[in-house]
């Protein structure tokens, strides 16, 4: 596999194959027929696949297993309108930090939204909340975006931005222009320390000229 650049962009495909491994809770209505019901999968070992009992799995595995009606899911701790009102308000209110949520939130979200026809897997997780929680996913991204943006904004000078918390599609977003500033700070780096020599240089040839 070709090395990709220190400096590309994930794609969103590449973010959100790699948030399908986050765990995922589920319910399954069927027994796996192995010596401890659990699944040996190459992320690791999930089960044990009982009836009723709950367990947690990779999102692709919970995924697949829903859209063969072998188990249910569980509404995400974080996926709740109080909880994302919570987060909306201590996002919108405090302009130093971010508040904590899963580092692939955006991707799993959208996953759970799109699963199915008709919004048939979120409207099982999240019944009549559905609309509420969906507007809420909304606005907590665009409310942290615009945060990044206008911090950005107002670099001036060698400085420390704090980004933590931030969520795996907002690193992305802003990572070519960390990365672009970088490549600028050693560029003139490098030209600063080209002058020094070459006035060093300089002086230390006039010097040798004094002395003949």
């Amino acid at each position: 596999m070709a090395s990709r650049s220190a400096a590309a962009e994930w794609t969103p495909e590449e973010m959100y194959f790699l948030a399908k491994d986050e765990l995922i809770t589920i319910v399954p209505n069927f027994s796996l027929l192995t010596e401890n019901g659990t699944a040996q999968c190459i992320g690791g070992e999930f089960g044990p696949f009982l009836p009723n009992r709950e367990c947690k799995v990779p999102l692709w595995l919970a995924l697949t297993l829903w859209k063969r009606k072998r188990c249910t899911m569980k509404p995400l701790p974080w996926m709740n309108v109080d909880h994302l009102e919570a987060v909306l308000n201590l996002d919108r209110r405090d302009a130093t930090a971010f508040q904590p949520l899963p580092f692939h939130y955006i991707e799993i979200a959208h996953f759970l939204f799109t699963a199915g026809t008709d919004e048939a897997l979120a409207s099982g997780i999240f019944g009549d909340n559905l609309t509420r929680i969906k507007d809420l996913v909304e606005l907590v991204q665009k409310a942290r975006m615009a945060k990044v943006l206008a911090g950005l904004s107002t670099l001036q000078g060698a400085m420390t931005v704090k980004l933590n918390n931030l969520a795996a599609m907002e690193i992305n977003a802003v990572r070519p222009f960390f990365l672009g500033a970088l490549d600028m700070f050693h560029e003139y780096q490098k030209m600063d320390e080209a002058g020094l020599d070459a006035g060093g240089a300089s002086q230390g040839l006039s010097q040798s000229q004094s002395m003949r």
